[in-house]
């Protein structure tokens, strides 16, 4: 969904808001970058911490600043998107984080000078937000071997691009992993096995670029449930490489299901994610995952 106002907002009402520490550091040696591009008034915020970044997202609306520029990762997103859903706020991305998924399913730029250039003059795009029990997630949330490749990732090689990370994590958690029994439900079907993992996912990408999902809108209301069941070591290594280019979604072990809901529980101990992010052991009860339809405006179309 696409907002016909033209960019006209003033220096005033614009904020840039950096996360120096994203992608090992690359947020800060992007501030001479930003700094350039900062528009005459606007005002730039250099975060602390995660608890920084909500706060200022938070003020940001309070503020009524119209348009947040966020350097940062798909961590760092995560953390500010909360604020912003239902605000008049528009987010602009400026993707410098091990992870870009969320940027790069928009179409930003991964050069930071275009990136600042798209979200000062980008008309506003109304995207959907995944809500997982107390949780909101901008592209995707899931739990299983995903997620427990994105907690050995955090713990290992962040010096290393974001693929090369996930694909060394991946190589890593497989060989201790055991696929949890699971019980998922979508409306018009269910499934109860093995898993090695389910992600419901809000746009097409995760993993540094893998595009798990790749018939996947991150506005047309739907979440793309990907369930992938119980299959060998040797399989899934096969398989993996396929998720880059897409052409895993035709492989027997592996469904798609176009969903407004899911509700999943895993019968073992497993662990939740949310954006790139860890958040925790999945709840006992499971948890139920839905949408917030048009909660979050972006500046991600190009001017005409």
């Amino acid at each position: 969904m696409l907002d016909e106002r033209r960019q006209t907002t003033s220096g005033e009402k614009i904020r840039f808001l950096v996360n120096p520490s994203s992608g090992g550091a690359a947020g800060r040696r992007a501030l001479p970058a930003i700094r350039a591009g900062l528009p005459r008034g606007a005002r730039l915020v250099v975060s602390r911490d995660g608890a920084h970044l909500a706060a200022e997202a938070r003020r940001a609306v309070d503020e009524g600043v119209e348009r947040l520029v966020v350097a940062g990762g798909d961590g760092t997103f995560h953390l500010v998107v909360p604020a912003l859903i239902g605000a008049a706020t528009c987010l602009g991305l400026v993707p410098v984080g091990r992870g870009n998924d969320f940027a790069a399913s928009l179409g930003v730029p991964a050069a930071v000078p275009e990136a600042v250039r798209l979200a000062l003059t980008a008309r506003e795009r109304r995207i959907d937000v995944g809500r997982a029990g107390d949780h909101r997630f901008a592209f995707y949330c899931g739990a299983g071997f995903d997620s427990a490749v994105s907690a050995t990732a955090d713990e290992h090689s962040r010096r290393l691009p974001s693929s090369i990370t996930y694909i060394l994590a991946t190589v890593r958690t497989l060989m201790s992993f055991r696929p949890p029994a699971a019980q998922v439900e979508w409306q018009g079907g269910r499934f109860a096995g093995e898993l090695m993992f389910a992600t419901v996912c809000n746009g097409p990408m995760f993993g540094g670029g893998m595009l798990i999902a790749p018939e996947a809108e991150l506005d047309d209301g739907l979440l793309d449930l990907v369930l992938v069941r119980k299959v060998s070591r040797l399989e899934l290594l096969r398989v993996f490489p396929r998720v880059f280019r897409g052409t895993h979604v035709d492989h027997p072990a592996i469904s798609i299901h176009r969903t407004p809901w899911v509700r999943m529980r895993f019968t073992q101990e497993a662990l939740l994610g949310c954006d790139g992010e860890v958040l925790g052991p999945l709840p006992a009860a499971g948890v139920e995952v839905d949408l917030i339809p048009g909660a979050l405006r972006v500046a991600a179309q190009p001017q005409e």
